[in-house]
């Protein structure tokens, strides 16, 4: 009897390890660093509301919720800023084109090397050179790009080669809301979010307000598609899928009896469980 729960125990590990290693690498993680204000997506104030309604564009453009459902630019909104890759993977980004917008603003990438969830420090960051210029290139371009395992990365916008980048890190963005079209102004007190993310059947859809300080708040400016090339998904950094958290519960209590066990004589193991439990 004692045998067969050692085997059980030992599945139960095994399973652990493998179920969290495919966690850690099969998806991009989509992190969430607490942000909570909404976003006020205003529609145009000209004599033809649609060309400056985000709602308008994405239905023009065939993007959807990933059911199939329209998307609603207030109440989708997703309160990501950045994505992880643990391992090396190229991605595609999409220039949609659309919007009522006249900045020419250079696009790209940035990286931060350093812990998200700890207090922002601006020397951590990195901007890459532009990917494209905003009203330069072809609608529907796109344009792929290869990120390192172990980085988090997200996107920035040059405001119209003004040399103020303003990005989806909430905290690395000017923090003032000028705008009277920002209805909420008072709820942005660790910076301005110029970058709503909307998860859709395109991937992540991530929509740019251009001006500094909120201009319009209409965040149709510069929109893009974003997916990996490989055909992997997305997962939350917050919400693992049930199935994934029950594998992982019975694992732990195979990992923890392993460790019991062989602890004191494979220090790898330990090393790995340690890589996964960061992931």
């Amino acid at each position: 009897m004692k045998n067969r729960l050692k085997i059980i125990t030992l599945i139960l590990g095994a399973l652990f390890l493998c179920t969290s290693a495919a966690y850690a690498t099969s998806s991009t993680m989509v992190i969430d660093l607490g942000d909570s204000t909404t976003e006020y997506a205003q529609i145009g104030y000209g004599t033809n509301s649609n060309i400056e309604s985000l709602e308008y564009w994405f239905s023009q453009n065939g993007i959807t919720n990933p059911d199939g459902s329209a998307v609603d630019p207030i109440t989708d909104q997703s309160q990501a800023e950045l994505f992880y890759t643990s391992e090396t993977r190229e991605y595609e980004v999409e220039f949609l084109g659309i919007g009522y917008a006249s900045y020419h603003s250079p696009f790209g990438i940035f990286t931060y090397d350093g812990n998200p969830y700890e207090s922002y420090d601006a020397s951590k960051l990195t901007f890459y050179d532009p990917l494209f210029v905003q009203n330069e290139v072809a609608i529907n371009s796109t344009y792929k790009f290869t990120v390192s395992a172990g980085t988090y990365f997200g996107f920035y916008l040059n405001s119209n080669g003004s040399g103020t980048n303003l990005t989806t890190m909430v905290a690395a963005n000017p923090d003032i809301a000028s705008s009277s079209k920002v209805v909420n102004k008072a709820e942005y007190t660790d910076g301005f979010d110029n970058a709503i993310f909307f998860a859709t059947n395109k991937g992540y859809t991530i929509a740019f307000e251009d001006i500094i300080g909120g201009g319009d708040a209409d965040w149709e400016d510069l929109v893009v598609n974003f997916r990996p090339t490989d055909g992997s998904d997305f997962t939350s950094s917050s919400t693992p899928e049930p199935q994934t958290l029950l594998l992982l519960g019975l694992g732990m209590i195979g990992v923890a009896s392993l460790r019991r066990r062989y602890g004191k004589k494979n220090s790898s193991l330990k090393q790995y469980i340690f890589f996964t439990g960061h992931g």
